[in-house]
């Protein structure tokens, strides 16, 4: 007798859809506000702000619900590190090119897994995609070698967020596409274990 097995879920990759934003941004309060306590509570418990008007947000899924996110900022308006620091302490141009990875987030259930690197990887590509030629980030301690990992740098720069510490990093998507071209294996693994739905290429110049 044949018995018949489910496949497992593969990860979904895409950009978030404007019905996904109001969960993205109780998710948000849960992570960043009840969690980590960078941000206090409040009472509609979601989690929103000016850069939700014009970013985008990369989201991944399991069977339709949201694992992690990460949010993108184009260039052309403000950044979140503009309440950090002035333009001037940047080691490098603030211009056209220039886009902010934040808000990187996993849901608890799904940590310890595929869905940060994905992330993280996913974001790079969306924004190589765009044109943009660097990338700048706040990364939060506990994970900032996931980032390092990918080929961003630090600036030795520490930010205080309510209870959350964050390290200024960046790195041109040249250097990204340098660092990615060494993990090669690793980026085909990563490959298999994903729906990739961004509409752009899973490898960049850095296969």
């Amino acid at each position: 007798m044949l018995h018949s097995f489910a496949l497992p879920a593969r990860l979904r990759i895409a950009v978030a859809t404007p019905d996904d934003r109001d969960i993205l941004y109780t998710l948000r309060h849960d992570v960043f506000a009840r969690e980590l306590a960078q941000h206090p509570e409040n009472e509609l418990q979601k989690l929103t702000d000016a850069l939700d008007e014009y970013n985008v947000y990369i989201i991944a899924s399991l069977n339709k619900s949201i694992a992690g996110f990460i949010s993108i900022t184009p260039p052309g308006s403000g950044y979140s590190i503009d309440k950090y620091l002035s333009r001037s302490e940047l080691p490098f141009p603030v211009d056209d090119r220039l886009y902010e990875l934040r808000l990187l987030a996993v849901i608890p259930p799904h940590r310890g897994g595929q869905v940060l690197p994905s992330l993280i990887y996913a974001a790079f590509r969306w924004v190589e995609a765009q044109g943009g030629s660097r990338i700048i980030a706040i990364g939060r301690r506990e994970i900032l070698d996931i980032y390092l990992k990918v080929g961003l740098q630090s600036l030795g720069r520490q930010i205080k967020a309510g209870a959350v510490t964050f390290e200024l990093i960046s790195a041109t998507t040249g250097e990204v596409n340098d660092n990615l071209a060494r993990r090669a294996p690793l980026l085909r693994r990563l490959e298999k274990g994903v729906d990739w739905q961004l509409g752009i290429p899973f490898f960049g110049t850095a296969r």
